[in-house]
């Protein structure tokens, strides 16, 4: 974890929410929040991958680095 950002005071141009916004080494991030309808917290996970050359080669490195995070945050979780 790079940075973390508290979302409560709107980020970006967004406005507030609960939540928190990790962003990690490599670009990826993690937003944070509870749900607003059930007692569960809710993660967004997100990488950005650029595309130089073939885009079919950025959405398979995506999908890789995508599944590597939410296998990294179960980890972390114990699930």
């Amino acid at each position: 974890v790079e940075t973390v950002d508290d979302l409560g005071a709107g980020l970006d141009g967004l406005p507030p929410t609960e939540g928190l916004r990790y962003r990690l080494s490599g670009g990826a991030r993690v937003v944070v929040r509870p749900s607003g309808t059930e007692p569960k917290l809710k993660c967004y996970l997100e990488v950005v991958v650029p595309v130089e050359g073939k885009v079919s080669a950025a959405r398979e490195r995506a999908v890789r680095d995508l599944d590597a995070l939410r296998a990294d945050l179960s980890a972390a979780l114990g699930l």
